[in-house]
This record gives C-alpha cells, structure tokens and sequence, in this order.
C-alpha cells in the first residue's frame, strides 16, 4: 500500500517545485520558434513541429482517436476540443473545472475526460461533446478512506486498456500527480451498469518517483506506460508491473500531455500552450521489458504469454 507524504511536507515540496517551475518556463519562452516552424532538434535529425490551438489555452492532455483519425484535447480551462493531424482544430466546447486528463474506449467511441478537484470521469460523446455519464472517483484504496488525498493535486493523466476478455471491455488506468505520486488501476461499471451517476474504485496502486506526474498511456507496442512529468520534460517508461524502467528527455516546454499517430510521430500537450509533434530520428521509448509478450493484469499485475 502507497503512503503519502505528511501534508506540510508535501505542501512544502509542491511550493518550491512550482516557483522553480515557473522561472523556467519564463526562461524558456524567450527561446520558443515561431509557431507551426519545422525545427531540428540540436544534433539530432528530429523534426519538430508546433502549433498553436486557438480555443483551447493550456491543454493538459491529449489522445488520439484511432477510429476518426484525430486529436482530442482537454484544457486547464475545462474546454474540449477535436484537432486534426496537421493541427488544425475542429471544433471546441466548454466542459467546464480543470480538465487533466482523456482517453478513449475504441469499441464504442467514447471519450472518457477527468475533472481534478471533484476527481471525475465523464463519459462524453465524441461527436457532440455532450456528457453521458459521470463516474465519481473512490478516493479509498486498501482501508486507507483518503489514500487520493482530498485537497492535494489530484488525478492528471487518465489511459484505458481494451480487453475483450474484461467484463468492462478492458481497465482503466490513472496518474495522481502527487498526494500521493501514483499510478492507479480504476474499476469502472462501463458495460455492467449504465447508470448516468456512478462509482470509479482503485483497485491497484504504484508509487512512480521524481513527481509531479502529468499524463498516462498504455502503448502496446511497447507493452509499457508512459508517463510524462512537466516539471521535469521528461517521459517515464513503466513496465506493466508498474516499476519504471527509465526516463527519456522530451522535447517542448511543460508537457502535460502525450499521444502516439500510427506514422511514429508523438504529439506533445505543452501546458504553456499548443501542440507539439515530434518525429523522432530513433525510437526514444523502447521499453526494457523484453523476452515475452506481456499485458495488463487484473489488479495491475502482468501476466506473460510466451511468443
């Protein structure tokens, strides 16, 4: 079972990480390129490209849609909005709160977006972004009735896992960003109830070091997580078992967001504004999980099946 830190630590901490975040975000800014300019990235042979999103300030996170062949971001600002892959946004509406995190369930379409604070999910309709369902996440876990601690910084990063086999149509899995810094499993009702006002319970929980962390993606590819952490620019790789096998620099400028397009190029949510997408000139986010093919497991645990 995760345990926290004391609250005035935490306090403590997250205060002196927020000042240090912000000099270097007024640093950076006076290095920024234009936006939508191609830059390589220094000795590298990686293409960058930024764009802006007009309507949708400081998006937190961001998924690609598989079947529409687009881009869905959320904003700190509570505004939900498609996105093409060139950039171009599609449309926008107000949701409402501090939205940090969305993904989607590929079976049925929907997109499921995350409200810090309240700590819920909204099942919301891709179409006409009108909201379905809301699922009200359990802060207990293991006895512990406040292990998502109420008034700390809350869930960031939200991914689903299809699993044809799952009585739900597959997991879902969260980021706290700190109180306590975690990776979560979260048991949705999807299919067994279609009540408009329901329950999210933890069910599994990581501890991921070096917080805050900002968004979450189950890639199966690379049968991992990633993890991004804005105040640190970097990308944690994590292992089905929820251990973290290594970290990868990224470029841009408080990314909150991370979605992979089927060309192998990673879209990067920059909380100071805009999309970033990134080809790189190497795979950066090889997992070091090798020798078998492994996926979820009930409760976060890895269950192996041999090639």
């Amino acid at each position: 079972m995760i345990r926290s830190r004391g609250i005035a630590n935490s306090l403590s901490i997250r205060s002196s990480l927020r000042t240090w975040q912000q000099v270097v975000v007024v640093g950076l800014l006076l290095h920024l390129p234009p936006p939508d300019v191609a830059v390589a990235v220094d000795q590298t042979n990686d293409k960058i490209l930024e764009w802006s999103l007009p309507g949708l300030p400081e998006p937190s996170a961001v998924v690609y849609h598989a079947s529409r062949g687009s881009l869905f971001v959320v904003s700190d600002d509570g505004t939900i909005g498609e996105v093409s892959v060139d950039g171009k946004v599609r449309a926008t509406r107000a949701l409402g709160g501090d939205l940090e995190g969305i993904t989607y369930d590929p079976a049925s379409g929907n997109l499921y977006v995350v409200r810090e604070g309240h700590e819920i999910i909204f099942e919301v309709d891709p179409n006409s972004f009108v909201i379905r369902r809301r699922f009200t996440i359990d802060r207990s876990f293991e006895g512990d009735a406040d292990f998502l601690e109420r008034g700390g910084d809350g869930i960031e990063g939200l991914t689903f896992v299809p699993d044809s086999g799952h009585r739900e149509g597959g997991r879902f899995f969260a980021v706290n960003q700190f109180d306590p810094p975690a990776l979560v499993e979260l048991a949705l009702p999807l299919r067994s109830s279609r009540e408009r006002f329901e329950k999210a319970r933890v069910v599994a929980a990581h501890r991921i070091a070096s917080p805050p962390l900002s968004d979450v993606l189950w890639s199966p590819q690379l049968r991992a997580f990633l993890i991004p952490s804005a105040l640190w620019r970097s990308v944690y790789v994590v292992d089905a078992n929820g251990s973290r096998q290594r970290s990868v620099r990224v470029p841009g400028i408080m990314q909150e967001g991370i979605a992979l397009l089927p060309d192998g190029a990673i879209v990067i949510a920059q909380d100071t504004g805009g999309l970033i997408k990134w080809y790189p000139s190497a795979a950066p986010f090889q997992a070091a999980v090798s020798g078998e093919a492994n996926t979820v497991g009930t409760s976060g645990t890895q269950t192996n099946q041999k090639k």
